[in-house]
């Protein structure tokens, strides 16, 4: 089941390809199930964190071409938020779906990324399936990071993000909501249906495929995004050890 899901994101990926006319000179995979060196492995980088990516991996920071957040990075980059001091960050997942490493290194990329700064220092308290992490970033935020795959196995991915500044907030989520909503609700005599689209030219896939082929449409399409996604997972990788070592150590961890 799985290798036909990739096996269908692969083919949407090269139809956009085709589409926007992006040459490509190797075969593309975006799963683990190709052999080193039979194609060119697109994969989001959390899958790398156990080792160095090889000569034909390619971590992609998948959520950086999810319109909330490019959204996010826009509000704060046009000061619409003014001076910006706290993100607080939530993010609760299953464990059949996401692990915590995951989760921290997908929550740290995106305070960095919305900030447009770098982490000075983490702070963090672990217990089991959670953690809580306080990063402080170069550019003064402070951010407030909550994680757990507590959530039952199936469960939608529950998440919120919200920035807040001397004068104005903003969030991912719609006040006063504690849930992620659908596009589409349909009430049946077998329960609710509920479909969320966000894409037009990538109907019928989930949220996370779409992120997956839209970012690797985007590596290839804007090849400087190569190495600057390649050093931004290595760094990633070393703040995730970072927290590792704030947790069990409990103490502040300062990023040289």
């Amino acid at each position: 089941m799985e290798q036909s899901r990739s096996k269908a994101t692969e083919v949407a990926l090269q139809e956009l390809l085709d589409k926007y006319n992006v040459k490509v000179d190797q075969p593309l995979s975006l799963s683990t199930f190709s052999q080193p060196g039979d194609s060119l492995q697109l994969l989001p980088g959390w899958h790398l964190l156990a080792s160095l990516p090889k000569t034909n991996q390619q971590p992609l920071l998948t959520w950086r071409v999810n319109r909330a957040f490019t959204e996010l990075r826009k509000i704060i980059a046009d000061s619409v938020v003014e001076n910006a001091c706290l993100f607080r960050f939530s993010c609760l997942a299953s464990p059949d779906q996401w692990s915590v490493d995951a989760l921290i290194y997908r929550e740290i990329d995106l305070c960095e990324f919305i900030s447009g700064g770098k982490t000075m220092s983490v702070f963090a308290v672990r217990e089991k399936q959670s953690i809580n992490i306080i990063l402080r970033l170069d550019t003064g935020v402070l951010c407030s990071i909550e994680i757990s795959t507590q959530l039952p196995a199936g469960s939608p991915f529950q998440e919120r993000h919200e920035l807040i500044g001397q004068r104005g907030t903003a969030s991912d989520r719609v006040v006063d909501t504690q849930v992620s909503q659908y596009s589409i609700y349909g009430y049946t005599r077998n329960g609710i249906e509920q479909y969320k689209d966000t894409d037009m030219e990538l109907f019928g896939f989930d949220e996370n495929q779409i992120e997956h082929v839209r970012s690797a449409f985007e590596l290839l399409k804007t090849p400087v995004l190569i190495r600057q996604w390649a050093d931004q997972h290595l760094h990633l990788v070393n703040l995730v050890n970072a927290v590792h070592t704030s947790a069990s150590e409990r103490r502040k961890v300062i990023i040289a």
